[in-house]
């Protein structure tokens, strides 16, 4: 990828515009789009244009070497010959002639020193060119770029990655350096923050629920939290008991009375009874079955994910992604 192309794929994966970005830099708008549209004949001259990909690269939280590394390869720096010595009409001076006992002198010293090395060659093999040898420094590792997926339940949260602001959830594919440790901060008014350490040195598609004050948000990854396939049962064998899922409840067979909860992805739920008393409260995961008896109350912060039957009547949803509701059943 370019780093025009770079530019602009980190630019409109933050939802910037580059009128946006030109606010934000004090770059003109006409110089950014023609770093991104590599047409270097409409840039300034090469040291601010350099500057200019630099500061645009830092803004949008690239890292700038690898864009600079192309940059220069488009754009190499011009080779200064300095000024060209006049021609000088005059005859030039005869030219003087060393003795002959300081030309043998010198034509001994140069055969005694290739003598030498062809010996240290010999008896101490060559030895492998190196940066360190040559004196010219090694070449820097290009920093990997990943992409960094973060949803958040209710929506609206801010998000940042090691303090940068990445914006108000969801975030989408957001572009930042690959590494092993960052600290994710999500804070929502009412909400209680989450702060936690993640590996971003690959891609994740995070999933954040923010509860309310004085009860720890949570932090899942959605990959993850995909269901696993059921072994198959051997062959004859009798089938074997349901385990608890990660809530701690046991998995209870479908029923043709009472109320039956379908997930079809990770959703808060709280489930109370007649008289107020919580009976359920937990994230489960997607494909999970619950079943109460009538008279319950559910709260969830992702209607969508929860579907509710009622006396072996077809599911319905409770409500939008994201949306908080109350019902009765």
């Amino acid at each position: 990828m370019t780093f025009g192309a770079a530019l602009r794929q980190a630019r409109e994966g933050m939802g910037l515009s580059v009128q946006d970005v030109a606010l934000r830099t004090k770059i003109r708008g006409d110089y950014l789009r023609a770093l991104e549209d590599g047409h270097l004949t409409a840039l300034p001259e090469r040291t601010f244009a350099r500057s200019y990909l630099n500061r645009y690269a830092r803004e949008l939280g690239l890292d700038p070497q690898p864009l600079l590394a192309d940059f220069d390869r488009v754009m190499p720096t011009p080779v200064s010959r300095g000024p060209v010595p006049p021609v000088s009409r005059r005859t030039p001076p005869a030219r003087r002639r060393l003795p002959v006992g300081l030309l043998v002198g010198l034509a001994l010293l140069v055969v005694a020193g290739g003598a030498g090395y062809l010996v240290s060659q010999r008896t101490q093999g060559a030895p492998a060119v190196s940066g360190a040898a040559t004196g010219e420094p090694a070449p820097a590792a290009a920093t990997r770029t990943v992409r960094l997926t973060v949803k958040v339940t209710p929506p609206g949260a801010r998000v940042y990655l090691d303090n940068r602001d990445l914006g108000a959830a969801p975030i989408l594919a957001f572009p930042a350096d690959a590494r092993a440790q960052a600290e994710l901060r999500v804070e929502l008014a009412g909400r209680e923050p989450l702060r936690q350490t993640v590996d971003v040195s690959r891609s994740r598609d995070l999933r954040v629920t923010l509860k309310p004050k004085g009860t720890p948000s949570v932090l899942s990854d959605a990959a993850q939290a995909q269901p696993r396939p059921a072994a198959a049962a051997p062959s004859g064998s009798a089938p074997a008991a349901a385990a608890p899922d990660k809530a701690g409840a046991a998995a209870t067979p479908p029923a043709q009375t009472g109320v039956k909860v379908t997930y079809s992805g990770p959703s808060w739920t709280r489930v109370t009874d007649g008289n107020g008393r919580i009976v359920f409260e937990g994230t489960p995961a997607a494909g999970t079955v619950k079943t109460f008896p009538k008279g319950i109350t559910i709260r969830t912060g992702n209607a969508a994910a929860v579907k509710v039957s009622v006396d072996g009547a077809p599911g319905q949803p409770l409500g939008q992604s994201g949306q908080v509701v109350t019902r009765t059943f």
